[in-house]
């Protein structure tokens, strides 16, 4: 239960209270305390709520809240009672529930009893807190080690420790009797239970307190200003200010001295459960938290293991599930094969696991040298992966790709840097589920040759030396991912069989996620989506503003239903190109794309590119110096070419500084809606003026497109966009 809920219960109890048949009851007095402790501050509001008893003693009920900046926060509720006898002294008693969040997320709940002396000068109390409950868990405490040829998990473990104190004070004679003012002093000590393996702590502590009566205008209030400072074995010293004001709320007759009769006096106990929190909780075995296998056995490699095969054989004997400690660098003249299940870590790197029976989870890091694999045969690649496993923690450089995997399914790439490599940094051929992370892709191998490199409808399985290479890839999340200096960025399609006519996909790309992902100086397209299906972009950015060849950047070639959040693209030949080729399988096609957030900046030719596609939408899109046109728009009049760009929806988009026009129709256009405002650019919109282009703009359904807020008449296109 977090503080607001338990607070507003101590209200409600405290109003309760209230009401009942008490002699004399007397005004809630409402505290505020702030206190100051090695920087760190808490602070607390409660309720104390006396009655007097007809005999002259008194009880009360007093409810609390107080916290710790950003963490822990604790609810008190107690009653107690006060008893007056001979000499001005008053003998008291009084019990509490605490209940504790602690900084770790774990909830505690105590009794604490307590007695007390108050007299005219000294004053004395001690005070006992007896947890109830179990011991908790500590999940940021938790971690996993390897103990000889497996890994263990140890849960973080956090609980309430017993305890008592106590306190002896007196009043020193320092201000005048004319003045409302006290000065106290305090001396006393503490303990709690060293059970569970630790020790006792034992400590003492001194504070002193100076309080003011009667502030302006709040009748019966009470300031009080002290210092403490307290030496234990655990913690030793600590210093501490605070600051309290006690206001009796609808003011009181108890002025001057009478303010600071003991029967009003607040209870002075520990403001927090003491908790202690360490990692020496239960051991168990320890599981894999991606895939969710038991972590079978524990192998460290390292160029002192051999070559390739001598590595591969290793793997082989440490079977499915092992986890693979590799360390340093490792030379590979074939490549490293990973075997079903297996995670591979590099030093310094970590790879998420949990405990069998808690499922809490931790990080596992391996303490070793920074592995680093080079790979020095261009015809084979670095790393292979089998289904289930895990590979985090890398620098891999030189071979083939990278990393590998085909015919696979659930595999994970973590925190990798590859560079140099021959052919694509990763490579995954119809793999069902694969999640790449936190890469650094760069430098690879640059095709300029427009024969061998350059994509094509013709060979649509085919985009070499991409940065990451998804061919019949399904469940393909891409995320957190820096990509620099590539021919191809990410390249993701279906895989199509042209052995007959017509083409049909044989392994569906689709369920792909690429987020939070940088692309810069890219040869050829930033990102390549062929064939593919359900694809969300978000926080991608592909900048060849300094690379003086490249293509378009963003492409969707025979791609649906596809949502695209805020993206920047700067430089290439088209921005975002959508396009629908009739060579590739009849369901290939460009449609049920929803931009949301664009920003375009120089390209050479257009800012956005439609080449029969219907279903899009776009809504805050900026274009600006667009080497040629803000949005081309490029139907063709015949159906099995991809027929007319229709069904298009721009949302608050504008186009600034386009060398020649806002927009440009070649071919029929079919229901174009939206508002676009176009400046500092030669025309609003061009229109293709030849016979042949067919080019014609036809609105139905109430469908009207806007330029600077003017509507263009349909059977106007051509005198008006010229």
């Amino acid at each position: 239960m977090k503080f607001p809920s338990l607070f507003a219960v101590a209200l409600a109890s405290g109003t309760a209270l209230s009401t009942c048949a008490f002699a004399q009851a007397q005004q809630p007095i409402l505290e505020l305390e702030g206190n100051l402790a090695y920087g760190v501050g808490n602070g607390g509001i409660g309720i104390f709520m006396p009655f007097l008893l007809d005999n002259g003693n008194g009880a009360f009920f007093d409810a609390s809240g107080r916290f710790v900046e950003g963490s822990a926060r604790q609810a008190s509720f107690g009653m107690g009672y006060r008893h007056r006898v001979e000499g001005g002294w008053l003998l008291g008693g009084y019990g509490y529930l605490d209940v504790f969040n602690s900084e770790h997320g774990n909830s505690f709940n105590q009794l604490s009893f307590g007695v007390e002396a108050l007299g005219p000068v000294y004053e004395a109390r001690a005070n006992a807190y007896l947890p109830l409950g179990d011991d908790k868990v500590a999940a940021s405490l938790s971690h996993a080690f390897v103990s000889g040829s497996e890994l263990k998990f140890q849960a973080g473990r956090e609980f309430a420790r017993t305890g008592a104190d106590t306190e002896v004070g007196l009043r020193l004679p320092v201000f005048p009797e004319s003045m409302n003012a006290e000065m106290k002093v305090f001396g006393g000590a503490y303990w709690y239970d060293g059970a569970r393996g630790l020790d006792d702590t034992l400590g003492i502590k001194a504070r002193t307190e100076v309080s003011f009566s009667g502030l302006p205008g709040v009748s019966g209030s009470m300031l009080a200003l002290g210092a403490s400072i307290s030496y234990d074995n655990e913690d030793q010293t600590e210093f501490g200010l605070t600051a309290r004001l006690r206001v009796p709320l609808g003011g009181s007759s108890r002025t001057g001295k009478a303010a600071f009769d003991p029967m009003f006096q607040r209870v002075e106990r520990a403001d927090f459960i003491r908790t202690y929190a360490d990692s020496d909780g239960v051991n168990e075995a320890a599981e894999f938290v991606h895939g969710g296998q038991a972590i079978g056995k524990v192998v460290s490699i390292s160029q002192a293991t051999g070559d390739a095969a001598a590595i591969n054989a290793a793997l082989s004997t440490a079977g499915t599930n092992a986890l693979v400690l590799a360390n340093g660098g490792i030379t590979l003249g074939q490549a490293l094969q990973l075997g079903a299940g297996q995670h591979m870590v590099g030093g310094g790197g970590s790879i998420a696991v949990r405990g069998a029976n808690s499922r809490i989870e931790a990080a596992f890091r391996n303490g070793g040298d920074a592995a680093k694999l080079t790979g020095t045969n261009a015809a084979a690649h670095v790393v292979g992966m089998a289904s289930g496993s895990e590979i985090a923690g890398l620098t891999i450089t030189g071979g083939l790709a990278g990393i590998a995997s085909s015919d696979t399914s659930n595999i994970s790439i973590r925190d990798v840097d590859i560079s140099k490599t021959a052919g694509d940094g990763i490579r995954l051929d119809n793999v069902t589920g694969a999640t790449i992370s936190g890469a650094n892709i760069h430098d690879l191998y640059i095709c300029n040759s427009n024969t061998n490199c350059e994509f094509a409808v013709g060979r649509p399985n085919r985009a070499p030396h991409a940065a990451i290479a998804a061919l019949g890839t399904s469940g393909l999340t891409v995320r957190d991912t820096v990509i620099d200096s590539v021919t191809y960025g990410i390249f993701a399609g279906s895989r199509i069989d042209q052995s007959d006519w017509p083409e049909v996909i044989t392994h569906a790309a689709s369920d792909i996620v690429i987020d939070n992902v940088r692309i810069s100086k890219s040869r050829r397209e930033g990102i390549l989506l062929v064939a593919a299906n359900d694809v969300t972009m978000n926080k991608v950015t592909v900048d060849n503003s300094e690379q003086g060849l490249d293509m378009d950047l963003v492409v969707l070639q025979g791609t649906s239903n596809v949502s695209i959040t805020d993206m920047t693209l700067k430089g290439g030949i088209n921005g975002l190109m959508l396009v629908t080729a009739s060579t590739l399988p009849e369901n290939a096609v460009t449609t049920n794309v929803n931009v949301r957030g664009l920003t375009i900046d120089g390209t050479r030719n257009a800012g956005i590119f439609l080449n029969p596609v219907s279903g899009i939408s776009f809504k805050d899109v900026t274009i600006t110096n667009a080497g040629t046109y803000g949005a081309y728009i490029y139907g063709s009049e015949w159906d099995f070419l991809g027929g007319p760009v229709k069904n298009i929806d721009f949302g608050n988009m504008r186009v600034d500084g386009a060398s020649k026009a806002g927009l440009y129709f070649s071919g029929p256009a079919e229901n174009i809606r939206g508002n676009i405002t176009v400046v500092d650019t030669p025309l609003n919109c061009l229109a293709d003026q030849g016979a042949w282009s067919g080019t014609s703009l036809t609105q139905t359904d109430g469908s009207v497109l806007k330029l600077n807020g003017t509507a263009i008449e349909a059977n106007k296109l051509k005198t008006t966009c010229k």
